[in-house]
């Protein structure tokens, strides 16, 4: 896993993506289908971040996850 950080450019593709399925992600029920659903939106995320010309560091669903978690609590 790589630990570089994460740039502003990246951070505001992050936030860009997350608006698109800020709905889906920031649900607050917990059944199967809410947490599947959550998966597949955060799948998607991770798809179109690493398809952004401006990213060179491919990250995984589970780390943009976490950048998203950190920076809402900021």
């Amino acid at each position: 896993m790589d630990k570089k950080a994460y740039t502003e450019k990246e951070k505001l593709v992050l936030v860009s993506l997350v608006k698109e399925y800020g709905a889906c992600i920031e649900n607050k029920k917990t059944d199967g289908t809410s947490i599947q659903e959550k998966q597949n939106a955060w799948e998607k995320i991770a798809s179109y971040y690493n398809a952004q010309p401006d990213i060179n560091i491919h990250r995984t669903s589970k780390q943009l996850k976490k950048l998203w978690d950190n920076l809402k609590q900021r």
